[in-house]
């Protein structure tokens, strides 16, 4: 479908298609927080050991950040038409 440029219309609705967690992100995630927030408070060795695991999570972790996040909108044009599920970067926000 081919619309000209200018058409305007209103938002209805913005959908976020949030990224899976794998078991590997959903641990880094838990790791981490704990190493930031009690990390100060372990016993060196304990806090190796986690800085350790951590680090072996992380590039499961950037893998799942670099994956970007799906947007689509519903969108009732001013011509009557109503575009769904449409990608945002199609659209220009006035």
């Amino acid at each position: 479908m081919a619309l000209a440029a200018g058409i305007e219309g209103t938002v209805e609705r913005v959908d976020e298609h949030h990224r899976q967690q794998s078991h590997e992100v959903r641990e880094y995630l838990r790791l981490k927080s704990l190493l930031d927030d009690f990390g100060h408070q372990m016993p060196p060795e304990s806090r190796r050991q986690l800085e350790e695991q951590v680090g072996d999570l992380e590039e499961q972790w950037a893998a799942y950040q670099r994956r970007t996040l799906r947007v689509t909108v519903r969108v009732r044009l001013d011509n009557g038409f109503v575009l769904d599920e449409a990608p945002e970067e199609a659209f220009v926000s006035a």
